[in-house]
């Protein structure tokens, strides 16, 4: 058994059974003593729901220490520029929505009806998506991507960390299987390369969170991680375009190809800028026998 988990392999495979398996289950008990439907949930219920992810976080970032001998700064979570990287991922995360609803208006696709400045809904809506993005960049970027890149190397520890991001998001409200290839091209490629850019996790943390609040609770298109929650976004906007490049519904941007171009660009001079500073790794080779 020892000798299973000193394998990064294994090692990011137990971690994401322990991570979804606490999760899961947190949320079902939760749903089942409160009564929570799959339809209207209250920013409230939905952070009540959020923070199971975060509990789940939380007991595995211990076993992860333990399983590997390091600190937290070894697993992804450095003291050092948290803070600078954690408000520069938001920024980023801002940045891509600004940019896909801006496109979307000048085309004709996105137009506002109506502002509202909901403080509570907009405050319980960004310790939402802040606690959404602690425990799934821990889950996938933190465990699936940091781990296996020291057997695979970067390239295809990302491939893998992308592919099951975008297909556990299966599940979700509105989800198609664009929305998957969508999903899994922001996760790979921006969320993927802001940590490989840092090797630290407070970067993807910053982006997730300003990429949901912003496409959710601010632009109001909602994402397929919250749209079951009865929300009142800061803009009363609506999309109506091409599907195939608006997305295939409300709260389905991401099966659009607006998002998905703006996202492998931002990704692609994340990446870029990662292998200029060295940070990529090749795949890790066993030595070789030599004979005498």
């Amino acid at each position: 058994m020892r000798k299973f988990l000193g394998h990064p392999l294994s090692q990011a495979f137990t971690l994401l059974i322990v991570v979804l398996a606490v999760f899961f289950a947190l949320q079902a008990v939760l749903a089942a003593a409160l009564q929570i439907g799959p339809d209207g949930l209250s920013p409230a219920l939905g952070l009540l729901l959020g923070l199971a992810g975060v509990v789940a976080a939380l007991v595995s970032i211990p076993l992860a220490r333990r399983m590997e001998g390091t600190s937290l700064a070894g697993i992804g979570f450095p003291a050092k520029n948290a803070i600078p990287h954690l408000l520069s991922g938001l920024a980023i995360g801002a940045a891509v929505q600004a940019s896909v609803f801006g496109i979307m208006a000048l085309a004709g696709w996105y137009t506002v009806s109506a502002v509202t400045v909901n403080v509570g809904s907009l405050a319980t809506m960004t310790v939402l998506a802040l606690c959404v993005a602690f425990w799934e960049e821990w889950a996938f970027r933190g465990v699936l991507l940091r781990l296996p890149e020291k057997a695979l190397g970067s390239w295809w520890a990302l491939a893998l960390s992308a592919v099951v991001f975008g297909l556990l998001h299966a599940p979700n409200a509105n989800a198609t299987a664009m929305t998957l290839i969508g999903i899994a091209v922001a996760g790979g490629l921006v969320l993927g390369g802001g940590f490989l850019l840092t090797g630290s996790l407070w970067l993807p943390i910053g982006i997730h969170t300003g990429w949901n609040l912003f496409e959710s609770s601010v632009f109001g298109a909602g994402s397929t991680g919250a749209g079951a929650i009865s929300e009142t976004p800061l803009l009363r906007g609506h999309v109506d375009g091409p599907q195939l490049w608006t997305g295939s519904g409300p709260g389905d941007l991401e099966s659009g190809l607006v998002l998905i171009l703006v996202s492998a660009a931002v990704g692609t001079v994340l990446l870029t800028l990662a292998a200029k500073a060295g940070r990529i790794r090749t795949p890790r080779r066993k030595p070789v026998a030599v004979t005498v």
